[in-house]
């Protein structure tokens, strides 16, 4: 398989890395407008064909799999670009800057048979994805309420660079870590039908604290908190606590903590504690956690089988639909319907 990839920053040389190591993948091609990095690049891979511009790697290789990890700014035009030209492809999350921008995404798909992928690489690790598991077996009972939270301790004072510049990113904290949350709580527990949410601006000129209340189509209730300066966080944490009428369950990143009126399979205690340890296989491969590599496994796989992957552009743009709702709300001080794409 031929892969070409798409902005070399962070994001784009752990893809090329990952890629590098795939069984019957090849990474072809890289387009990076900084000749600096392209440079860099080409004494580790010299084989490598550079590009500065993308739709010159489109027209010019004969691609089977395109990773994009640019700024979210630059998404539209090289998703449309890919669609346009036949290509599947993997967009780094979030999809987009808006839900307008999403839309048009959406529309091009629906006239398209190309594989398509947004990295919400979050449902990849291991903790999170056994949840599902359990959660789609009820060992709960009936859900009845859900607090998450998403916190780093990155941003206390005025910070510099795209991320920060709203035209470019389309928004803040909600948009860089939000988003996962957002995700993991549609794929658990379906549709969110109205939001009430408030944003706030300390730092920068996005929001660099939010917190909504979700009313979901099951009747569940949730409660949405992230931030980017909260203190205390090194590296992103993520938490959840569901109430079921069976118990309750946590999980972070590090484990699933679970207490239950009943045991029910396969749960056999009233009180159980999984650590990630006991849960992760392995990858062949490891570059800032296992997730990664199975994310761009998954997608790899999911292109040579021709099949929709776990989180396709479709799946995406619920996300985006809630994350477009917490604005509006937020601007208009009032609860807003969500307003689904797909």
């Amino acid at each position: 398989m031929k892969v070409g990839l798409i902005g070399l920053g962070k994001m784009g040389i752990l893809h090329a890395a990952i890629l590098n190591t795939l069984e019957d993948v090849q990474l072809v091609s890289i387009a990076e407008k900084e000749s600096v990095l392209s440079k860099q690049l080409k004494t580790v891979m010299p084989s490598i064909k550079i590009y500065q511009n993308f739709e010159e790697m489109l027209n010019s290789e004969d691609l089977d799999l395109v990773h994009i990890t640019t700024p979210i700014s630059s998404h539209l035009p090289m998703t449309l670009s890919c669609i346009e030209k036949g290509v599947n492809f993997f967009v780094e999350k979030p999809l987009t800057r808006n839900l307008e921008e999403a839309k048009k995404i959406c529309q091009a798909l629906k006239k398209s048979n190309i594989i398509h992928s947004v990295g919400y690489n979050v449902r990849f690790i291991e903790t999170f994805s056994k949840v599902k598991s359990l959660l789609d077996k009820k060992i709960l009972g009936n859900i009845t309420s859900v607090n998450s939270t998403m916190y780093v301790s990155n941003v206390f004072s005025k910070p510099s660079g795209w991320r920060f510049k709203k035209k470019i990113s389309g928004g803040g904290v909600i948009l860089e870590l939000g988003c996962h949350l957002i995700d993991l709580l549609l794929w658990y527990f379906g549709p969110i039908i109205n939001v009430s949410g408030k944003t706030r601006s300390v730092y920068s000129d996005v929001e660099d604290f939010a917190n909504a209340e979700f009313e979901f189509e099951n009747g569940l209730h949730g409660e949405f908190d992230t931030s980017w300066s909260k203190e205390g966080y090194s590296i992103p944490e993520i938490n959840l606590e569901i109430i079921g009428s069976n118990g309750k369950l946590r999980v972070s990143q590090d484990f699933i903590e679970i207490k239950l009126n009943e045991p029910v399979s396969p749960i056999e205690k009233t009180q159980v504690k999984i650590y990630k340890q006991e849960l992760e296989k392995g990858v062949s491969f490891d570059v800032s956690g296992p997730d990664y590599t199975k994310e761009d496994t998954h997608v790899v796989q999911s292109v040579k089988e021709k099949k929709a992957p776990l989180v396709d552009v479709f799946e995406a743009s619920r996300t985006q639909s809630v994350i477009q709702a917490i604005y509006d709300s937020a601007a208009n001080n009032s609860k807003v319907k969500v307003e689904y794409l797909v």
